[in-house]
This record gives structure tokens, C-alpha cells and sequence, in this order.
């Protein structure tokens, strides 16, 4: 059988480079970009057995060595190649000159690295290769869809780039094995996507190339072509030539498996095998994806594509569909669908909401429906999984993907009155997520404090009379009167001929010994030394004026840290310094010139003050033992 490569002619002299966009996409990460879209559209192509159900599927990403005389007319792939590279050269374009350097160098090796992405279990690409079938749509077609059911995801656009993206040629071969009435049918065929360029013969060709029968028809014989690309059960095979096989690439792929795939994986909808070659094949299945979270190596390959965060989001998400903790709701949403909801509370889980679809993780929020999700500041530590229940809701979820199966949005739907039936419905959906996670997660108070300060306010039952509020005279709502607020200046305190009272006596070292030369002893800290003496510590201080007619007046109630007879000053919170207040009666007793309480270790002490003056603002509070000097506490 006669194989030809054969580029499309560019009869306009379109100018393409290596800038496409579908390929760029998967660039940034290309292994775990693969193993996602390769895994999807397995998924999305399962048997089903005779009540409807999904078969399991098996994966196998193999790397292998392949001579190069196997590689279907490899003389002509080398020459498109060349041909591309001598356009990047007279057109100066660096980028493009260096990955064809590297891909001419490469294809005249005597053997050819490739990675063969095989599934198992499933229908195959059903072909003839014509418009409206799946083998047509994949590799001919553009933006069109053509799976299996109505809840396949994907439309066979973004994701099959992928397969390009590790290819050091552009260049990816496919071949399948799909049931036709009683017999199976094979089809397979070459594709490369490089640059236009003019061939030998000085013909303007396109970057789109395809390898098979003349007039870019498939080969429908397995015999023509090399074992690799033979197929023994049904399914398909996508072999990508030229691998970029850097290290570490197998665990990549792994990781993105495990984190994209564990619900799939843990139902038994499928299972992989990593293959590198001449290394152990890495199985992921339910036996082992517990494991797999924890792996060293998986752990790495995060790390290296940044997806760690995700990683161990999908670990919580994981747990909540194992952990037998775990409550199940469900509810049905008209426009939307029938979706179920799993919870799982516990120390350290992130807060977060799962969405899954077929066994995939999609995203974490219904941003677009006004449900972001993503704040739950009054709930305890929780996981949740939200997934359709039937295939319908599948469907509609589906249609609300983006083409990276990482947003949902309605915007998607041409029909208006769908769209707004569907935002209605999606709205409800993540308004009954946060009922149940309120419901069942929300934090009850860890503690009472009593407010002493709040007394006035409020009065008890059994009372029976209101209590009418001090600081608001007016008696008739009808007739407000309005009184001009009278101030009294607060004296400075300095004597005649000496120093501010007020501000305390010099150091006991010092002249003065701690005494003022005004007419009066200052009341400050100064006046026993300063605050070299030993503290009381003590919590939850509050204070409040009690009586608003009585301005120097002021209830304060702490809970002391000792016990003992305390001295206690009280400072006026100023903006350069504190300074002290001047109390002259402690619960209506005049005091000595050192006011002094009694205190218990551990039980609330309250009292009201009486200053020389009125003064209704900040204060911070002093206690000292008695018998030492007095020192600072807040």
C-alpha cells in the first residue's frame, strides 16, 4: 500500500508560524496538560454494558524507542521539516529557526523517541473517516463534537492539541480498533502541524500535513503500518513522535492523574499505567491512589508545576469520599438539575467546595452564578464534593464548561430562555451549599464574659420597668431640647513655685526625693520612685462611667492573676505621656493619699472610682503590691 505525506496547498500564501494557539496552550505544562485531555476523552468514549452502565477503562502511557525506517515515509516528514526550517532561517525568526534546528537533528537519528497514549475498554474512534464521525472529528475536524454521550466532555478542540505539545515534530499518529455490526474495523493516520513553507519542488504548502493514502484518506490496514501502531482490542492509540522526555515527566503525569482523576480512579471507572522506558511502570488504581498522595516523588512533581496547593486540596476532597464521617445531601434544581452534596467536617480541611463531573474535578466555585464560594468565616474546618446525580445533570454541567474544564458559566448557552433558566437553577444550587454548610458547620460560642458596663442598658425579667438610658435626659420625643455642653478645664496642678504636681516628684535618688516643690505632694508615679516595683498582672479589664450626670466617676472590673492588697493608679492615656488621675474614693469610701484594694487570684474585682476631677476618657490601670514599688500593666 502506497503512504504519502501530503501538505495542504496555501493557494493565499497565508503565513503560519509555530504561534498556535491550541498547542501554546499546553506549553506552559505539557505532561500533565496530556494526561488530563488523554484521560477525559477515554472517559467520555466507555463502554457501557447492558443496563447502561460504564465499563472500566485502562490507560497506558508508554514511552518506547522506536527505529526510525518504522516511522511511515520518514524521508518525507524529514523534508517538510527542512523545508520549514529553511523558511524560519530567511524570514530571521529566532524562535522558530531553533525548534526546527532541534527537530532536523533529532528526526535523523536511527531511533525515534515516542510516547504511545493506548486506552482499553473503550468504543474506539468509530470511524469512516467522514464528517459526523468521531475519527474524522479528532483528526480532521475543528471545534466540532462528536462523542459518545450526552455528558461527554470536551468536543475534541483544545484538549487533542495536547498530544502535539510533547512532540519535538509537531507530528502525532492515530489508530484505532472500533466495532462495526459483527466485525472490527481499524483506521489510522499521521498528522503534523509545523509552519507554511514552500517544498522542493517550489510549491507554496500549508503547516497542516497528513501521513496515510493518497488524497489524505486513512490507512485502513494494520499491516501497513509499524507494530506500535497496531491495535489488538478495541480502543484508540495516539502516538506523539519526537518525545520531549524530560525528567521527571512520568511523576508529572502522575500527579496530574491522581489529582484530576481520584473520584474516577476510586470507583473502578479507571485505572493507569505510567511506563517509562527501561523504568517500573507506576500503577494507579484504588489499591494504590491513597498512597500516591503521599508520594515523594508525586509530592516533587507538584512542586515543579506549581500545583501543590491543588494537590493537597484534592487529597481533602479525596477523604471526603472515603471517610465514613461523611454526610450525603441531595436535591433536585429546576434548569439545572439533580446534584448531590457531600460533606466532611474536620481540624485542618480547607474550607472548600469540590465540583466533579464523570469522575473529574472541575473547580471549586459557581463565580459566575454569584456563589464564589469561597469565604465560610464563621464555619468550622469542612470539605465538600458537589457532582450531578444522573446523566442529564451531567450533560448540563457539561455545557457549561469552558474548553479547559475549569469554569462554569452560562454564558456558554446560545438559547436566552435557557440561559436563564439555568442561572436560576445554578443560583439555587450554591445557595443550598451554603444553607447546608451553615446548618451543619456552623462555630457555637467558646465563651461567656460577663459586661458589667452593659448593666444600664438592660433590664431583667422579673423587674418588669424599663430602665430609662442616663445619658439622654429628654423625656417628651415630641419637644427635643437642646442644651450647650458646658466643660471644665482640668488645672495643671503646678504649685506656685515649684514643679507640676500632677506629673510626680523626681527619682528617690534625685533631690526631692520623690516630692514636688509645689504646695502640694504630686500624685504621679513618680511619687514612690518611679515604676521599679513588682506588678500585679491581670485580664480582661474593662471600665465604664457608670453615671453620666458624674463625669469623675468610673467602674472598673478586672480579673487579677495573684492575690494580695494591690496600691492602684490610674493614668490618663495622653498623646506624648501618660499621666495619673487623682482618686479620692474607692465605692464611695474617701481614701488614703495611696488608694489600695484587696484582690483574689482568679475572681473578678470590681469597683468605682471617684477622681479630684472630671475626666471621661482612655485610662490605662496600675496595681503594685503594697509593700514594694509600683510597676506598669495593661
Amino acid at each position: 500500500m502506497t503512504l504519502e505525506w501530503r501538505f495542504l496547498t496555501n493557494e493565499g500564501q497565508e503565513e503560519e508560524g509555530l504561534g498556535h494557539a491550541g498547542i501554546e496552550t499546553f506549553k506552559g505544562s505539557p505532561f500533565p496538560g496530556l494526561a488530563r485531555e488523554s484521560a477525559q476523552n477515554s472517559l467520555d468514549a466507555c463502554l457501557k454494558d447492558d443496563h447502561g452502565g460504564h465499563l472500566p477503562i485502562r490507560m497506558v502511557f508508554r514511552q518506547m524507542s522506536v527505529p526510525r525506517d518504522s516511522i511511515p515515509v520518514a524521508d518525507a516528514l524529514q523534508e517538510a521539516l527542512d523545508a520549514c526550517l529553511e523558511r524560519s532561517r530567511s524570514r530571521r525568526i529566532r524562535k522558530d529557526t531553533q525548534f526546527f534546528e532541534l527537530a532536523c537533528a533529532e528526526i535523523r537519528r536511527p531511533a525515534i523517541s515516542i510516547l504511545a497514549v493506548e486506552d482499553y475498554g473503550t468504543t474506539g474512534l468509530v470511524g469512516p473517516s467522514v464528517p459526523g464521525k468521531p475519527f474524522h472529528a479528532l483528526v480532521k475536524g475543528s471545534g466540532v463534537s462528536q462523542k459518545s454521550s450526552s455528558d461527554a466532555g470536551g468536543s475534541f478542540g483544545i484538549g487533542k492539541n495536547a498530544a502535539f505539545a510533547v512532540s519535538r515534530f509537531r507530528t502525532v499518529f492515530y489508530s484505532t480498533l472500533y466495532s462495526d455490526g459483527p466485525s472490527d474495523r481499524f483506521l489510522a493516520q499521521g498528522k503534523a502541524i509545523l509552519v507554511s513553507h514552500t517544498d522542493s519542488s517550489g510549491a507554496e504548502k500549508r503547516g497542516i500535513g497528513y501521513c496515510g493514502r493518497p488524497g489524505f484518506q486513512p490507512v485502513p490496514e494494520a499491516p501497513a503500518l509499524p507494530g506500535w501502531l497496531h491495535r489488538s482490542e478495541t480502543g484508540t492509540t495516539v502516538a506523539s513522535l519526537g518525545f520531549l522526555n524530560e525528567d521527571g515527566w512520568e511523576w508529572q503525569m502522575t500527579e496530574s492523574l491522581v489529582r484530576n482523576f481520584f473520584a474516577a480512579i476510586l470507583e473502578g471507572a479507571v485505572s493507569f499505567s505510567v511506563v517509562p522506558e527501561g523504568g517500573d511502570p507506576i500503577e494507579i488504581d484504588p489499591s494504590t491512589l491513597g498512597a500516591l498522595f503521599e508520594h515523594d516523588r508525586v509530592l516533587k512533581a507538584a512542586e515543579d508545576t506549581g500545583s501543590s496547593a491543588d494537590l493537597a486540596f484534592a487529597a481533602a476532597l479525596y477523604q471526603t469520599l472515603v471517610s465514613p464521617d461523611t454526610r450525603t445531601f441531595e436535591q433536585q434544581f429546576d434548569g439545572a438539575g439533580t446534584f448531590r452534596f457531600r460533606l466532611l467536617e474536620g481540624a485542618g480541611l480547607p474550607r472548600r467546595i469540590g465540583f466533579l463531573r464523570n469522575g473529574m474535578y472541575l473547580t471549586d466555585n459557581l463565580r459566575h452564578f454569584g456563589h464564589p464560594l469561597a469565604r465560610f468565616s464563621l464555619s468550622r474546618d469542612f470539605v465538600g464534593v458537589v457532582e450531578p446525580v444522573d446523566i442529564r445533570t451531567s450533560g448540563r454541567v457539561r455545557d457549561l464548561e469552558n474548553p479547559r474544564h475549569d469554569e462554569l458559566s452560562a454564558d456558554r448557552l446560545d438559547d436566552p430562555r435557557e440561559k436563564r433558566q439555568v442561572r436560576a437553577g445554578m443560583r439555587k444550587l450554591g445557595a443550598w451549599i451554603r444553607e447546608i454548610i451553615k446548618q451543619e458547620t456552623s462555630t457555637p460560642p467558646e465563651a461567656e464574659m460577663l459586661l458589667d458596663e452593659m448593666n444600664r442598658f438592660f433590664s431583667t425579667p422579673e423587674s418588669g420597668r424599663d430602665i430609662p438610658d442616663p445619658a439622654n435626659s429628654q423625656t417628651n420625643p415630641e419637644r427635643i431640647r437642646i442644651k450647650p455642653k458646658t466643660t471644665t478645664s482640668r488645672p495643671s496642678g503646678a504649685g506656685p513655685e515649684g514643679e507640676s504636681g500632677s506629673a510626680g516628684g523626681r527619682k528617690a535618688k534625685g533631690a526631692g526625693g520623690g516630692r514636688t516643690s509645689g504646695a502640694r505632694p504630686g500624685g504621679g508615679r513618680g511619687l514612690s520612685g518611679g515604676r521599679g516595683g513588682r506588678s500585679i498582672p491581670f485580664r480582661s479589664l474593662r471600665t465604664h462611667v457608670p453615671d453620666a450626670g458624674r463625669p469623675n466617676t468610673r467602674t472598673i472590673s478586672l480579673e487579677p492573676e495573684a492575690s494580695g492588697m494591690a496600691r492602684l493608679e490610674v493614668l490618663l492615656i495622653g498623646a506624648a505621656s501618660d499621666e495619673p488621675l487623682d482618686v479620692v474614693s474607692i465605692n464611695g469610701h474617701r481614701c488614703a493619699k495611696t488608694p489600695s484594694i484587696q484582690l483574689d487570684q482568679g475572681q473578678r474585682k470590681a469597683v468605682t472610682v471617684e477622681f479630684s476631677e472630671p475626666y471621661t476618657g482612655p485610662i490605662r490601670v496600675v496595681l503594685s503590691r503594697v509593700e514594694e514599688a509600683s510597676a506598669d500593666a495593661d
